[in-house]
């Protein structure tokens, strides 16, 4: 008897039981008490009954033709693999990167298939990522150093400026006197003329 596909009851409602989204549609048994699905009314969703398992023999096995009939076992550590059998698959569990690069690495060492995981790409792709880093540490550091070069050299540039403005000034400071000086005569040449002719005047 081929297997059935059984579906959540209500999947076509809501878009988080799976409606649009395959990852969410996960089979739940139908508990209302009215529920047309628990109730196994004709032209409804097909619930779980006894007689729709697989036989004991066949239970785990995985049907496909490269993998011929092998039993999936779900592997969370690299003692998990050692563990396999001839007739056996691994599975990798929900796990971290750093455990999930050992067994990949492991893996690829001892010729060891993985069913949801390709060993030599996924450890490629990590070294690439971990020369990206390193990469961009390098630029980071360069670029830290050539702003320290261009502070210093700022540094250097302002210093001489200030010698320079220390020793010009100087000599600027000596013109603008002399042109104060002769203003100020020729204002008081203009004032001493004023008041002669007033003088000149009054007589």
């Amino acid at each position: 008897m081929p297997r059935k596909k059984f579906i959540r009851a209500g999947y076509w409602k809501y878009s988080k039981l799976g409606l649009r989204r395959k990852k969410k549609l996960i089979y739940r048994k139908a508990k209302g008490q009215g529920n047309k699905v628990r109730l196994g009314r004709a032209g409804r969703l097909v619930k779980v009954k006894p007689g729709f398992g697989r036989d004991k023999t066949m239970k785990g096995m995985i049907r496909h033709p490269s993998l011929k009939n092998l039993k999936a076992v779900v592997v969370w550590t690299i003692d998990d693999l050692k563990k396999l059998q001839k007739d056996e698959i691994a599975v990798l569990a929900k796990i971290g990167g750093k455990k999930k690069f050992e067994i990949a690495a492991y893996a690829h060492e001892n010729k060891i298939k993985l069913m949801n995981l390709h060993p030599e790409k996924f450890i490629k792709k990590i070294e690439e990522m971990k020369q990206e880093k390193k990469m961009t540490k390098q630029e980071r550091e360069k670029k830290l150093e050539e702003k320290e070069k261009k502070a210093k050299e700022k540094e250097v540039e302002d210093k001489k400026e200030a010698e320079k403005a220390k020793e010009e000034p100087s000599e600027g400071k000596l013109e603008e006197k002399v042109d104060e000086k002769k203003e100020d005569k020729k204002t008081e040449k203009g004032k001493n003329e004023t008041t002669n002719k007033s003088e000149g005047e009054k007589k």
